[in-house]
């Protein structure tokens, strides 16, 4: 058994795909299990030479938790497609990929905060093809509380706002509802003490509205009292998005870094 000593998912999967044995790497997270049949049904598409990766449905398992529920839903992994088609990102909890493929993208970006995977796939299918199988099924943990949640939140943002210094402005790397939404939330608090008052009753309203409009659309479409949680994500999940920003000062920072490393 091979161990990692806690240097992040891109060192673990990096050390995961260099010891793994065969042609083919597969990928599931610690949280998650995989249907019996799962290795068969991804396997089977290697066959043609034209397919780099299988990935498939990533399924909820603690639907006890009213919280995973609810980033399940709005994540949509509640009803995720039925039909084969191609990807252009796919999610290392449920993933095989050729293993020369991995080497050829040089693997897994160490010091990413988080979305390795995401980019990691991004780079293969520039040239490659993954495929989405919907028979292909692996069931995850859901984050059970909102601290947890929102402790991957804010990591996930410090990622993207990495790969948007390394890659430029991706819209595949992220939702900008958050961080727009980000952006009218601080302007509203700013416009109550700086701007006339119709200005923040504007801003207010349009969040309002927003906000309202999505917890209705979502109870609707699942008629799940866990949508009842919008009432904290919706606020503090934007301002979290401004953890772009700093990810993405810190990815600059780390490519001037490498910058120098090279030139010496």
């Amino acid at each position: 058994m091979i161990t990692e000593p806690g240097l992040g998912f891109g060192y673990a999967r990096n050390l995961g795909a260099q010891n793994a044995k065969g042609d083919i790497s597969f990928f599931i997270d610690s949280d998650c299990y995989a249907e019996p049949d799962w290795i068969e049904k991804t396997l089977r598409h290697f066959d043609s030479p034209e397919i780099a990766g299988v990935s498939g449905p990533t399924r909820l398992w603690n639907t006890d938790s009213m919280v995973a529920r609810f980033l399940a839903l709005v994540g949509d992994r509640m009803q995720m497609p039925k039909e084969e088609y191609f990807m252009k990102i796919a999610p290392t909890m449920n993933l095989a990929v050729r293993k020369n493929l991995i080497e050829e993208v040089e693997g897994f970006d160490e010091t990413l905060a988080r979305g390795e995977d995401t980019e990691l796939t991004h780079k293969i299918t520039e040239h490659y093809k993954i495929l989405y199988d919907p028979e292909a099924i692996i069931w995850f943990r859901g984050s059970p509380n909102f601290q947890t949640a929102s402790k991957k939140c804010i990591n996930h943002f410090i990622g993207v706002g990495q790969l948007f210094a390394k890659h430029g402005f991706n819209p595949a790397f992220v939702r900008l509802n958050l961080p727009i939404r980000g952006f009218l939330l601080i302007g509203a608090i700013i416009s109550l003490f700086l701007a006339p008052w119709y200005i923040s009753t504007i801003l207010f309203s349009i969040l309002f509205a927003e906000f309202i409009y999505k917890t209705i659309r979502m109870y609707r479409r699942f008629r799940d009292n866990c949508v009842i949680y919008y009432v904290l994500f919706f606020t503090f999940w934007p301002l979290e998005s401004f953890a772009i920003f700093y990810g993405f000062f810190k990815g600059l920072v780390q490519r001037k870094k490498r910058r120098i490393m090279e030139t010496r």
